[in-house]
């Protein structure tokens, strides 16, 4: 079984790397030609996406329920890749 590490495009470095292009970013387009300086977006998601995001969550949800029951996790396998992956991630490999 293949554990992903954690995604590091998160860390705390890394979040302020993008906040400070992003900045950046902002300060550049308000400098061509933007009148207000105000830039925003939107994401609308219509009824049947959040339903279909909804009943792909629900799938997950009881896949999850049913290896945990199961005992699945609890497997000697399991256990020492999620270890291995924890110290992987602490020592930054």
């Amino acid at each position: 079984m293949a554990i992903n590490p954690i995604d590091q495009s998160l860390s705390p470095v890394n979040v302020k790397e993008a906040k400070n292009k992003l900045n950046a970013t902002e300060k550049t387009s308000q400098g061509e030609g933007s009148s207000t300086g105000n830039v925003s977006d939107t994401v609308q998601l219509s009824p049947e996406a959040m339903k279909l995001h909804d009943a792909q969550m629900q799938s997950k949800l009881t896949d999850v329920r049913g290896k945990i029951n199961s005992g699945f996790y609890n497997s000697e396998d399991v256990l020492n890749s999620v270890a291995s992956s924890l110290v992987k991630v602490i020592r930054g490999k």
